[in-house]
């Protein structure tokens, strides 16, 4: 009887955490930059509860900007407005997630953005990629 409980109760917490999320880290850029390139992501797969991570108004600003997109339900074509993304120069990205999850925002990103893979780590159920963007 006890066992029962132990595996329903890891059932439960399984199914429980159904979002599915790709963190999103951006650096070498300018925070105009890393702002443009999460708001086009933000219209496309809305930010977990944490959101992005916005510089403080301090002389020292960060050079890494982070965010953590829910891919559970992305927003259709349709129902997002194509709008050019500008950023001045290249910006590294970094991705990390599901193989799958990762390869939406990847795509999102292909859309939006000439790239080059910079490269791709991946272990039994995560992928890291790593990207270079520019505008087009």
């Amino acid at each position: 009887m006890n066992d029962q409980s132990t595996t329903s109760k890891a059932a439960d917490g399984a199914s429980a955490s159904s979002s599915r999320c790709v963190t999103v880290t951006l650096s070498d850029c300018k925070a105009d930059e890393a702002h443009a390139v999460l708001d086009y992501l933000s219209s496309l797969f809305p930010y977990e509860e944490s959101g992005p991570v916005t510089p403080d108004k301090h002389p020292h600003t960060p050079t890494v900007w982070s965010a953590t997109l829910d891919v559970t339900t992305p927003a259709t074509a349709s129902s997002v407005p194509r709008r050019p993304v500008g950023v001045h120069g290249p910006v590294e990205v970094t991705l990390q997630g599901t193989p799958l999850d990762v390869a939406a925002v990847h795509g999102a990103l292909e859309d939006a953005f000439e790239f080059h893979d910079e490269g791709t780590v991946s272990g039994d159920q995560e992928r890291e990629v790593q990207l270079r963007i520019s505008s087009r």
